[in-house]
């Protein structure tokens, strides 16, 4: 199995000829892979929310790194307090403008984080938006049917 995920590495960067792994005729196929492997969720890789609850604030290093690589990032804090909360924060926020990234405070103590790819876009918003694209729709129907 690891054999086979070096031969796939190696095609992809170009180092081996992508082909059909040979399989001897005759091989039985492992049913608890099979199964296993259909359980799996299969997402977009970058598309993976992370969830964290930190008890200490050296764990926004780990929190940060997930955002970096492009994970939204949801942050709990009721296992610190306030002020090891805001510390975590304030990093987390850091990381965030250095990569161009968003947050939103979603509950008394919770926190969502996305990466720049990711916008975070609340229901008031959308529909206030909603609606100013709709009163401008309208206002250019008036002018034009003048």
């Amino acid at each position: 199995m690891v054999e086979g995920l070096f031969k796939r590495a190696k095609a992809f960067i170009g180092m081996e000829e992508e082909g059909e792994e040979e399989k001897p005729y005759g091989q039985q196929l492992d049913m608890s892979t099979i199964l296993k492997g259909k359980r799996e969720a299969k997402g977009e890789p970058g598309y993976e929310v992370m969830v964290y609850e930190p008890k200490v604030y050296e764990d926004s290093l780990n929190i940060s790194t997930n955002l970096r690589s492009g994970s939204p990032v949801i942050i709990n804090l009721k296992h610190l307090d306030p002020t090891e909360g805001t510390r975590l924060i304030d990093f987390v926020c850091g990381t965030a403008y250095a990569i161009d990234g968003h947050m939103m405070k979603i509950g008394e103590t919770i926190f969502l984080f996305t990466p720049n790819s990711i916008a975070i876009t609340s229901a008031e918003e959308r529909s206030s938006l909603e609606e100013e694209i709709t009163f401008e729709q309208e206002k250019r129907e008036t002018f034009f049917s003048r």
